[in-house]
Formats: C-alpha cells, structure tokens, sequence
C-alpha cells in the first residue's frame, strides 16, 4: 500500500520494499535535499489499527517525515544539534498522548515515567523524533548524551526546606524533574533506611520527605503536591512515589479534601513495645 500510495501524494519520493524505506524530498528553488527512512514505525502503527484506516496513517506520516526534515535542516543553522540536546523527565503515557505522526524519541523509565528527548534551539525545546534524530545523525557513536547534558545543567540544585519537607526547584526550568535520574547525587537519601517519599508535580519542581516521617508529614507532602500540580503550565504527576534505591512505587493519594496519603505498612511507625508488655502479650 506504501508503493502504490507514495508517489500519489509526495511525487518523487522512492519507495524500496526490499529494503523496507521510503525516499523523501524537500527544498526551496535550487535547494533540494533528501533522506532514506525506514517503514517499520508506520508498518507496525497500521497493524494496530483497521485496514480503511491505513491510507490516511500512511499520509500523514509520509508529509510528517518531510516536515521533520524541513526542520532537521533549519535547526543545523543554530549550531551543533548534538551538544543542545536535551532530555526532560515526564509521566509515563505523555508521549503517546501527545505525539503527532512520528513517534518521539525517548527512554523508558520505570514503570512511572520517560524521559523524552529535545533539541533546545533558542529559547525553545523541539520534541526530537526518531526520524529527525537518525536525520540529524544524534545516534551516532559519540554524540553527547542528551541525559548527561540535561544532568549538568541541574547539578547546582540546592535544597530548600518548605514545612517538614524538602523542595528542589527553579522557574522555568523543565529539566529540574531530571533529578529523580541523578538520584545518587541530587537525592541521596533515597538510598539511605526507608528511602523517600517523592512527588514530581512540575516538571520544574519535585518535593520529598524521608518515606518512615510519618502520616502528618506525608499527608502534608500529598497536599503540596496536589496544590502545586494544579493549573501548573508544565504539570508533570499528582502523585506519590515511594522511592528507595533502584525501586520506584507509587502511593495511592486519597481523593478527599485535603488529599492523604495511604502509606505502605513498611515505612508506618511501629508501636514500640516494652518487655512486660512482650512476656504478658500485650
């Protein structure tokens, strides 16, 4: 269906169904480029849907290479691409919500995140896709790593103490929640006894305490959190993750007013109990 559609709709472009790519043009007057993509993602996206529907899966994503490279092109023009990569820490799910034809470039993070990658050019952050990435040459060996550089910008966080919990945070700064990814340097604690209890509200802001501080605490973090994620420009997740280590799990927030957190039975208190108490079991 991609042979016979192509042409129709982008004349010129070259379809190898043995090698499984597409050839697309672009260019103004005498400027012309060109770039090879492969079919897979479009192929695999069409399988998971309808055949009828087929035809305008195939369009939108053949004119939505061509505009990748339209901007592949221009973004050469504000320097070395590789070196403004970035990448932003978000709630798992956002990039299928929010993709348009292309899928984003990103990498799984746990089961509660992703980290998406972006290309920073001027004062914006451009979604980087696969197609544009493999453009633009960024798989490359060698080419910086859009996490490291994401964590060099945030490695002079400072922690601020805000009513029995801790606060990291700049404005306007997406690539604060990168944090959660630099945990052994920019939350050390989460490796220290229970761990922490984290909210990542904003992409600009996340807020801890130590997971074992107690349900007045917690319940105070859930609050902050809920408060901060609403009407926030760069939401990122209205709720609590319990983080210790390597291991992530989330903790269910109540929907009442105000929001509380229901604890796991690990990091609860347990009552201590005296030798009489213990010998009369009591």
């Amino acid at each position: 269906m991609i042979s016979d559609l192509a042409p129709i709709w982008l004349p010129g472009c070259v379809v190898d169904a043995d090698e499984r790519t597409v050839e697309v043009g672009w260019g103004r007057g005498a400027l012309q480029m060109s770039a090879v993509v492969g079919v897979g993602e479009i192929v695999n996206r069409c399988l998971q849907l309808p055949q009828p529907r087929w035809p305008e899966q195939i369009e939108a994503w053949l004119r939505a290479v061509v505009a990748e490279g339209e901007l592949a092109t221009e973004e050469h023009r504000y320097g070395d691409v590789g070196e403004r990569q970035r990448a932003l820490l978000v709630q798992r799910g956002w990039s299928a919500r929010t993709a348009g034809p292309v899928a984003d470039a990103l990498i799984p993070f746990g089961d509660h995140f992703e980290v998406v990658v972006f290309v920073r050019t001027g004062d914006e952050l451009r979604r980087l896709t696969v197609v544009r990435r493999a453009m633009l040459g960024l798989a490359d060996p060698g080419v910086p790593s859009p996490v490291q550089l994401s964590l060099a910008e945030i490695a002079d966080l400072e922690p601020q103490q805000h009513d029995g919990f801790t606060v990291l945070g700049r404005d306007d700064d997406p690539l604060v929640s990168m944090a959660i990814v630099d945990r052994e340097n920019l939350l050390p604690q989460a490796s220290m006894g229970a761990g922490l209890l984290i909210g990542v509200p904003r992409l600009s802001t996340l807020a801890y305490c130590p997971a074992d501080a107690g349900q007045a605490r917690a319940d105070a973090l859930a609050r902050w959190v809920a408060e901060s994620y609403q009407g926030a420009p760069d939401r990122c997740s209205p709720d609590l993750f319990w983080l210790q280590g390597d291991q992530m799990v989330q903790v269910p927030v109540t929907l009442a007013t105000p929001p509380t957190a229901v604890l796991p039975a690990a990091v609860k208190p347990q009552p201590r109990r005296t030798w009489l108490r213990h010998l009369f079991g009591r």
